[in-house]
């Protein structure tokens, strides 16, 4: 996401987003599969038609050069990579999140981003 500002920042997150979705929802088919499991009819209606939705939402994309979709892809994978590991090391830990969280935002913004999202976090000194 280089060279980019908060509009086209927010643009770019949800294209990522939507390439980590369809990732992991292909995942998860692949891993029912292979634990001999697969999804009901009417969840497999709804899966079927979320790839679809994200297909079409994937096609302004394939109207970009392919670095830029090469680019899409790599920053998807990279923040798919991130987003696994922290669950994984997180569990259910929402403290340990909270100082994951303000550990990565104490480097130096690189977009200067105005980003309020601790409030994702309220739950814990409401207690």
């Amino acid at each position: 996401m280089k060279g980019t500002n908060k509009l086209n920042t927010m643009t770019n997150i949800v294209y990522i987003m939507v390439d980590m979705l369809e990732t992991n929802l292909l995942d998860m088919e692949a891993e029912y599969k292979k634990q001999g499991y697969a999804l009901r009819h009417d969840a497999k209606r709804n899966f079927n038609t979320a790839i679809s939705a994200i297909n079409k939402l994937k096609k302004d994309v394939n109207h970009c050069s392919n670095d830029t979709q090469e680019n899409f892809g790599n920053d998807a994978d990279m923040i798919n990579a991130l987003l696994l590991t922290m669950i994984d090391r997180c569990g259910d830990d929402d403290e340990f999140t909270f100082k994951l969280y303000n550990y990565i935002k104490a480097f130096p913004s690189r977009l200067n981003l105005r980003l309020d999202l601790d409030s994702a976090f309220g739950h814990l000194f409401n207690k």
